[in-house]
């Protein structure tokens, strides 16, 4: 397949004030959702016309998939799993175990609490609460109509053999639901949350941009503040303690990978015993809650310390992906058919020439990849309001060379722009100081709707040991 390129690519030197001189993150101007938040957002499930026909949607929580309970309550589920119980008329209700008790207590919105020990970790006290068949008769209101279920997943019944309800909420409390309800009228309700198009959680408000802005920022400084301290000898351990890493959730394992098998293993945490050399691949990245940052490249000074069987690495494989990750973001338009965006990586650059085994980009919240619009022959439209990742990795396997621009943006709109501004005027100057560097430095014409969350956002290195260099469309 014949590559097709958008711009000149050329290196450039570049000091940018805004890695330099970098914008502060002000505490005060962080805003904190509250008890009209979250009662906003339960509003706005019960008024969608996919959620028409639901008595009551049940979501489920643990540890790893969190996001949706605490969506609309703010308690996100720690050692223990969590049952959100929403019926359309009433008081919602949560379920949560001995060490849920006092967490919960961080709701701000009116909920009943229910005390269900069995979430509770194995050999913990068990024998002061009700079953769950009897919280549930109590809790889920039927009135003939259909029963949401939100797990973390909705699933295509081609693919699957077992016929009716296809969740992946534990098995035992699908039956015990049973035991209240029909079991026909149970639905798989996780598109009311994640749906390319409709799903609550790719509408995002002035709020969500602040808030996924900041752990942008404090992310992309981390990133190179590790880049910028690397040295060979450097174990990815050692190299892991410049990632600036506080105590902010993560929606993702740290990613900080020396060597062909660490970076090839994609999802490795960092180890004790890789060691720094120039000549190498290298990934550094990591996420907190709404966004995430990760660069991947070769660990040069200049083109001398290329392998000679890797002499191709820059020309022939760096360069038209950087060109196609420019043109990705030249096409993040309101209106613009994600299907179209597929299309234009897999027909400019070659999805499975380059190795790019997953979508070209996705959707996020506070999950790190709720969906991807981003398939062949896809109809959504970039919206305003959409969270997205530019995240697709370039791989080639003989010889092993990869490559990776991943940082995330949110489209808004005019209005929602403005409400940006006026929320916390320190996080529109780092958006704008962004976009000046993008479309003045790096040449890539960002449309005005297009608001960068990281500070390397479209950054990408040819020589990871040279951090004044960068590739910009000439």
């Amino acid at each position: 397949q014949e590559i097709n390129m958008r711009h000149t690519i050329i290196e450039k030197k570049v000091e940018p004030e805004l890695w330099t001189n970098p914008v502060p993150v002000h505490p005060e101007e962080i805003p904190v959702l509250g008890k009209e938040d979250y009662e906003g957002r339960m509003a706005r499930l019960w008024e969608m016309p996919q959620a028409e026909g639901y008595d009551t949607i049940v979501i489920y929580g643990d540890r790893e998939h969190f996001s949706n309970v605490d969506y609309f309550t703010g308690y996100d589920a720690r050692w223990e799993e969590t049952l959100l119980i929403l019926p359309r008329h009433g008081r919602p209700g949560i379920l949560v175990g001995n060490e849920g008790i006092g967490y919960v207590k961080k709701v701000p919105v009116e909920i009943d609490v229910e005390f269900f020990q069995t979430f509770s970790l194995m050999g913990q006290p068990d024998d002061r609460s009700p079953r769950l068949k009897e919280i549930l008769e109590k809790r889920v209101v039927y009135e003939g109509g259909k029963i949401g279920v939100i797990g973390f997943k909705a699933y295509g019944p081609s693919r699957h053999t077992i016929g009716g309800l296809i969740t992946d909420v534990p098995h035992y409390m699908i039956e015990t639901l049973c035991q209240v309800v029909p079991r026909e009228c149970l639905e798989n309700a996780t598109l009311l949350m994640a749906d390319c198009q409709y799903g609550l959680k790719h509408c995002v408000s002035a709020k969500e941009i602040v808030i996924f802005e900041v752990a942008g920022t404090r992310i992309s400084r981390g990133v190179l503040n590790c880049l910028r301290n690397l040295k060979p000898g450097m174990r990815e351990l050692e190299a892991s303690r410049f990632c600036q890493f506080d105590g902010s959730p993560a929606n993702m394992h740290p990613n900080i990978n020396f060597g062909e098998k660490n970076v090839a293993l994609g999802l490795n945490s960092p180890t004790e015993w890789e060691q720094l050399e120039y000549g190498m691949p290298i990934g550094v990245g990591y996420g907190l809650r709404g966004s995430l940052v990760h660069k991947c490249g070769m660990y040069l000074r200049d083109r001398n310390d290329l392998p000679a069987e890797k002499s191709g690495y820059i020309d022939g494989f760096l360069v038209p992906y950087f060109d196609n990750v420019a043109s990705w973001h030249e096409m993040m338009r309101i209106g613009t058919s994600c299907g179209d965006i597929y299309e234009m990586v897999d027909r400019e650059l070659g999805l499975g020439k380059f190795g790019c085994t997953l979508n070209p980009g996705h959707l996020t919240h506070t999950d790190e990849w709720t969906n991807s619009p981003f398939v062949k022959g896809g109809q959504v439209k970039v919206a305003s309001g959409m969270a997205f990742q530019c995240d697709y990795t370039v791989t080639c396997h003989d010889p092993f060379m990869s490559a990776h621009v991943e940082d995330g943006l949110i489209v808004a709109g005019e209005g929602l722009r403005k409400e940006v501004a006026a929320l916390s005027p320190g996080c529109w100057e780092r958006i704008q100081k962004r976009r000046d560097f993008i479309i003045r430095e790096l040449g890539i014409q960002l449309p005005e709707e297009v608001l960068p969350l990281s500070d390397l956002s479209c950054v990408c290195f040819p020589y990871m040991a040279d951090l004044g260099t960068v590739l910009a469309c000439g």
